[in-house]
């Protein structure tokens, strides 16, 4: 639908734009922000305000009249996108700027992991609490702390090197979707977040059966 767009409607005047992003931001959005503020329509003076802002490239004139692209298209879904998840204005304006449109296409699509700071500080802070969960105490923290005197000091030999207790291997999960076919999910898999990107997942799958050697149905 999107290359579609691009192919059609190479510019578009703002109350055009306004109505086609909203008809796209529903599958661009994780289910989660059903009902926030994050989710509210697009308008026209939104799409001013983010301009002015910096965080959506200026629009094309022809004549006094504002024209908008389909790369503009892709910075506003990205950005409402991004909004939703909890990140502020502050920190993923000038990301979106610098993106090429392939970039954002991937960012749409849940293709490309980007980090960028958490509108709420609570989440920054707990991030780096959960960064710090799998670290070691440090020698000093571990061992007692007693008073010696200078007679009673003596070289110590140094301890002998002990290797990092290795981690499990990531989990499996097996799910038995039809007689004959089965899905392995990894204990790590990030699952789709929006409508967008379960059609593209069920879309890839459908593709890899595609390919698969045809097995004569039974009369």
């Amino acid at each position: 639908m999107l290359q579609q767009i691009a192919q059609q409607q190479p510019e578009m005047v703002l109350d055009r734009f306004v109505e086609v992003t909203n008809d796209l931001l529903p599958q661009f959005l994780p289910d989660q922000s059903s009902g926030s503020r994050r989710q509210e329509p697009v308008n026209p003076r939104l799409v001013r305000h983010y301009t002015t802002q910096g965080w959506l490239d200026k629009p094309l004139k022809q004549g006094r009249e504002a024209r908008y692209t389909y790369r503009h298209l892709l910075q506003l879904l990205v950005l409402r996108r991004l909004l939703a998840e909890g990140y502020s204005t502050s920190s993923i304006g000038s990301l979106i700027g610098g993106q090429s449109d392939a970039a954002l296409e991937n960012i749409l699509q849940g293709g490309v992991q980007i980090k960028v700071e958490a509108a709420n500080p609570a989440l920054a802070f707990l991030s780096q609490i959960r960064d710090r969960r799998g670290s070691s105490l440090s020698e000093s923290d571990r061992s007692p702390k007693r008073t010696t005197t200078p007679a009673m000091q003596a070289p110590l030999a140094a301890p002998a090197p002990t290797a990092p207790p290795a981690s499990p291997p990531p989990a499996w999960t097996r799910l038995e979707i039809l007689d004959g076919l089965e899905l392995h999910v990894r204990q790590d898999f990030v699952a789709p977040a929006t409508t967008h990107e379960r059609d593209s997942l069920l879309q890839l799958i459908a593709d890899h059966l595609a390919h698969l050697k045809p097995i004569q149905r039974p009369p």
